[in-house]
């Protein structure tokens, strides 16, 4: 009986956790990472999930990401004022389940992940790239659940196209575009983020058998076709014939 206590209270904390939006689960965490931010992904005393930043990668190239709105409800009213207990700079909502007109939560999530991919293997992230090597499960996050301002909800509306950019020393933002020109920009501060996804990275050897990233996959997605999770550890015989 104690045992079924003890898996029922662990299978509520983690429900309370995560939470689904637009069919994507996603981890309410008592830290606040940024988008394209790599870093450690783990459970806090077996419960609690925590995202350590390590390392944000350079940028020099915009990378487009999707945003969409999601109108709250009764579960994601639940999962901000469970956020809000981490972070007490997080800002009021006042949802009225009665009420036509109800907050909404804005989804921003990385979409060309071709270029993310590109940016990370060039020159300029090799430091990235040794890092992730070396401690081999490190994570970044692709995926932001946020709360923002009507006035800036707005800006999202009014514009067709959005981009993740590094302005200045590592620090990201999101452009806005319309018709091919950038309109705004967003500056998504910790207190906003609600939620995030994390994604794992796939490995692959080029003609000199150097390793590289190949993919970036949600989750606890396989990695598809010849690409790897993990870089296989070398098999070094350094016997000769002497030793023999």
């Amino acid at each position: 009986m104690i045992k079924r206590l003890a898996v029922l209270f662990l299978i509520v904390c983690t429900a309370c956790q995560t939470a689904k939006i637009k069919n994507d689960t996603y981890k309410v965490a008592t830290t606040s990472p940024e988008l394209g931010s790599i870093g450690d992904s783990r459970k806090k005393y077996g419960i609690k999930n925590t995202f350590e930043v390590r390392t944000l990668p350079t940028l020099e190239n915009k990378i487009r990401v999707s945003i969409s709105m999601v109108p709250f409800n009764r579960k994601l009213d639940k999962v901000y004022k469970s956020k809000a207990k981490y972070n007490q700079n997080h800002s009021q909502i006042s949802y009225i389940d009665s009420l036509p007109k109800k907050p909404e939560l804005v989804t921003i999530k990385i979409l060309d992940i071709n270029g993310l991919v590109n940016e990370l293997n060039a020159n300029y992230n090799s430091d990235v790239v040794r890092l992730l090597k070396d401690t081999k499960k490190f994570k970044i996050i692709t995926s932001l659940a946020v709360n923002l301002p009507v006035d800036e909800i707005t800006k999202i509306r009014q514009a067709d196209a959005y981009y993740l950019t590094n302005t200045h020393d590592k620090k990201y933002s999101i452009n806005l575009y319309k018709s091919g020109k950038k309109t705004d920009l967003l500056d998504i501060s910790p207190e906003a983020i609600v939620a995030f996804q994390t994604s794992k990275f796939c490995w692959a050897t080029n003609q000199k058998n150097e390793w590289y990233i190949a993919d970036i996959i949600l989750g606890e997605n396989n990695c598809k076709g010849n690409t790897r999770s993990v870089i296989p550890k070398e098999n070094k015989n350094n016997e000769s014939l002497f030793d023999m």
